[in-house]
C-alpha cells in the first residue's frame, strides 16, 4: 500500500494526516517478566498504523508522527499448562 492521505479526528479537531506502510519492525523493546509461578512472559508494543501529521512539525522542524499501538504478548516458558494443572 502506499502513502494514503486520510482525515483523523483528535478531540474535536479534524487533522489531516498520511498513512505510512511499515516495512521493517525492530525485535527490541521486549520486556521478560518471570511470574511468581516460574512462567515467563514477553510482553511488547507492535505498532499497528503510523500517521504523518501533514503541514505540521514540531520546534526542531521533525515531523509528528501519531502510532496506534497493540499488545502483544508471548510465553517464553509456561509452568502451569492444562496438562499439569
Amino acid at each position: 500500500m502506499a502513502e494514503e492521505k486520510k482525515i483523523l479526528t483528535l478531540g474535536d479537531r479534524k487533522v489531516p494526516v498520511t498513512e505510512l506502510d511499515i516495512v521493517q519492525r525492530s525485535e527490541s523493546g521486549l520486556a521478560e517478566y518471570i511470574l511468581e509461578d516460574g512462567s515467563i512472559i514477553r510482553v511488547s508494543n507492535v505498532a499497528a498504523v503510523v500517521y504523518r501529521m501533514d503541514d505540521l512539525w514540531d520546534p526542531e522542524g521533525n515531523p509528528i508522527y501519531i502510532v496506534k499501538i497493540g499488545t502483544s504478548v508471548t510465553t517464553v516458558k509456561a509452568k502451569l499448562n492444562r496438562a499439569t494443572h
